[in-house]
């Protein structure tokens, strides 16, 4: 009788699950022990390559071809239930959580995952992975399964491509495969490593992920052929085993994500697979999959006659070692790898939301709690999601239309559900008269009194207006900070938006002859709309020229500098009547020496503009708030206003430079942080989105105080 091992039952690949998921899991609620246990992501995208890519070879070698519409089929049962379950658990305790920038977020995270581009909506946002101090999504870590899903789409189609390839040129669909696979795995590295190197967005990135992916098909495809074990096999296995195991401890790796940093665990993952995988010919010439690492495997699997009788020895003695120390921990980590799918899928949702429902941060006893919900959870889903459908025999849940209907309508109503759903998060709109008009369409050039109307000539207590006149305090959220747009919207004369690069998108007064240049990163991109008010009050046409982390100096990202490079010319030629310069810039530590000119990198570029005469203005980074108001936001969210920290004055090196070449420095820090408090909640809006930005609206209803300010270094001359 034949016996043939599946190569999803493998032991060692659930171990390698089973360390792979619980390396995450330990990072995310112990960041500072497990240093690089991010890494257990890239050893599931290994697996997945291997795995997949055995399965499509097994059917082509008994049918000769690949059912598509039956392989998606298969991928929609084993994922799509445990994924979508979580979803609508995590957007119910979402909006039961009142965290406002949550429950505001959701909707967009929710559609992103539900239909697998979590990774590229992440990417548009330039969202930093390991960035503490963001509300981060509790379902961003779907963006891992994302990727995987994008190379469920693409893949088997290569596959099918090589087989009809292979048809017309008789040239082997292996042969074939394998040449694919060795470019995309040498395009994808390339790019991973000399392309999107310091981009952000690149973590999240398909292209950058497809070598891992591409490395576990090679693995698959080599496992293919048949082979004897070597003497040497065994050795390899485990010290691939110590290697990866080690990885995860290694610091400094995330500095180099996605790239070099992940080649130590992809590639002992690699090794794991091909050295536990032994591919011999049973009496019926059929292959047999066996692993290294699976000691009934091997016993039943393995012809003795086929392979070297000492390697059999040594196979048994350290079988008979290991089941007598190391069972219960083995028989741990088959339970945890059997799992693993649903604990990763619950882990991160349970790290972001429970501190909201606690009141308090996770520490100690709360986090082993916290764990033992995760493994619950995963233990009920698997149990009673995961495996009744993924195991059910009825013909129905095989027919690709209903099961494709049935997965785009759940997800399509998940969404409806979640964006239509009714939030009580304050007004949309301003009712303040003066905020009103602020909004309104702007005032005839030659309106009476337009320079004494705006910037102000009555006290207003909405947004930045409560920093400067006496208003009664409020703990109450009115204003919805975040309804406005982060960006301007698409015009003609602002084609196209992008969340993390906007190129000379012309806002304000877009017929004026008179025109600023608002140049920065992140922290310009939240002025926009002030500046963009500015413009069209006083007449000026503003200029955008913004990239996510991208300020305006030489040693930056390669890709800052050469955006740079390109607007330097236009900025230096008197072209612009005003360049207001906005980033986060380094903080100079007080009592430390400001760094000699040589080596600032601001004062290349900011010398030039002010040696040829260019109008220009240096915007004061904002104020950093620190994670203890971050902390007061998660654990109090309905009490937001409650949430203050002390104001700690700062100087930046862009801001230093300003001021010691004598240019114009716009400082903002007594709106912000008016007093010595930097509040959560001002003038009835969340004052911060994060660590170091402002929310736009917010800034918005600074534009009267900016206004103020460019008035007062006579940078702006508004039309009478």
């Amino acid at each position: 009788m034949e016996k043939r091992i599946a190569v999803h039952n493998r032991l060692d690949v659930q171990y390698l699950r089973a360390l792979a998921v619980m390396s995450v899991v330990a990072y995310h609620f112990w960041p500072n022990r497990l240093v690089s246990g991010f890494l257990g992501v890239d050893v599931f995208f290994v697996i997945s390559g291997f795995l997949i890519t055995s399965l499509i070879l097994r059917e082509v070698s008994a049918t000769g071809t690949l059912r598509l519409s039956a392989f998606w089929v298969r991928r929609i049962r084993r994922i799509f239930p445990a994924a979508i379950t979580v979803i609508i658990a995590t957007a119910i305790a979402t909006n039961l959580s009142g965290l406002t920038a949550q429950i505001l977020a959701s909707g967009r995270h929710v559609f992103a995952s539900a239909f697998s581009f979590e990774n590229i909506l992440l990417g548009l946002d330039a969202t930093d992975y390991d960035r503490r101090g963001d509300m981060t999504s509790p379902l961003q870590h779907y963006w891992s399964l994302s990727v995987e899903e994008q190379f469920y789409l693409v893949w088997p189609i290569l596959v099918i491509g090589a087989i009809g390839l292979a048809k017309i040129s008789r040239v082997s669909p292996v042969r074939l495969l394998g040449i694919a696979i060795v470019g995309i795995s040498a395009g994808s590295l390339f790019y991973a490593i000399v392309v999107t190197q310091g981009v952000a967005a690149s973590y999240f990135d398909t292209l950058a992920r497809a070598w891992e992916l591409a490395l576990g098909a090679g693995v698959a495809l080599l496992a293919q052929r048949d082979f004897k074990p070597w003497r040497g096999q065994l050795i390899s296995n485990r010290l691939a085993w110590l290697a990866l195991a080690t990885t995860f401890a290694i610091p400094g790796l995330n500095d180099f994500v996605p790239g070099i940093g992940v080649l130590p665990a992809v590639l002992a993952t690699a090794i794991i697979l091909a050295t536990g995988t032994v591919s011999t010919s049973n009496t019926s010439g059929r292959p047999v999959v066996v692993s290294a690492f699976s000691f009934e495997n091997i016993i039943l699997g393995l012809d003795a006659t086929d392979y070297d009788r000492r390697l059999e020895t040594k196979l048994r003695r350290f079988e008979t070692k290991l089941r007598r120390f190391a069972k219960p921990v083995l028989f741990v980590a088959k339970w945890v790898g059997d799992r693993s799918y649903s604990i990763y899928l619950w882990h991160w949702p349970i790290v972001i939301l429970s501190p909201a429902f606690l009141g308090f941060a996770l520490s100690g006893a709360s986090k082993i709690g916290a764990l033992a919900l995760v493994l619950i959870l995963a233990e009920l889903t698997y149990r009673f999601v995961e495996n009744p459908v993924r195991l059910a025999r009825a013909s129905w849940t095989f027919k690709p239309l209903f099961v494709g209907s049935i997965a785009l309508v759940t997800s399509a109503a998940v969404v409806a559900v979640t964006v239509l759903y009714p939030h009580d998060l304050g007004n949309k709109e301003p009712a303040d008269p003066l905020l009103a008009n602020m909004l309104s369409e702007p005032l005839e050039v030659d309106t009476p009194g337009l320079v004494d109307e705006f910037p102000y000539t009555l006290p207003y207590c909405v947004g930045a207006g409560a920093a400067v006149f006496v208003c009664p305090n409020s703990n109450v959220v009115e204003f919805d900070a975040s309804s406005y747009r982060p960006v301007p919207p698409p015009s003609d004369t602002c084609p196209y938006e992008v969340a993390n690069s906007i190129n000379d998108c012309v806002i304000g007064d877009t017929a004026a002859t008179r025109s600023i240049a608002l140049v920065g990163d992140s922290h310009a991109q939240a002025m926009w709309a002030s500046i963009d008010l500015i413009g069209k009050r006083a007449s000026y046409a503003v200029h955008l020229f913004i990239a996510s982390r991208c300020s305006y100096r030489l040693d930056h990202f390669r890709w800052c500098t050469q955006r740079n490079l390109e607007i330097r010319p236009r900025l230096n030629s008197g072209e612009f009547d005003l360049v207001i310069l906005a980033q986060s810039s380094l903080v100079l530590e007080a009592g430390v020496e400001n760094p000699a000119f040589p080596d600032n990198p601001f004062v290349e570029l900011f010398g030039e503009l002010h040696a040829n005469g260019i109008n220009v203005a240096v915007v004061k980074d904002n104020p950093k708030r620190g994670p203890e108001l971050y902390s007061c936001l998660l654990y109090n969210p309905k009490e937001p206003g409650s949430c203050t920290v002390p104001f700690q004055p700062q100087m930046d090196v862009a801001t230093q430079t300003a001021l010691d070449l004598e240019m114009p420095v716009l400082n903002l820090d007594t709106v912000f942080c008016p007093g010595d408090r930097c509040d959560a909640v001002r003038g009835g809006m969340f004052v911060w989105r994060d660590d170091g930005h402002i929310w736009p609206f917010f800034h918005f209803t600074a534009a009267p105080l900016l206004w103020s300010q460019l008035m007062e270094h006579d940078l702006i001359h508004p039309l009478r």
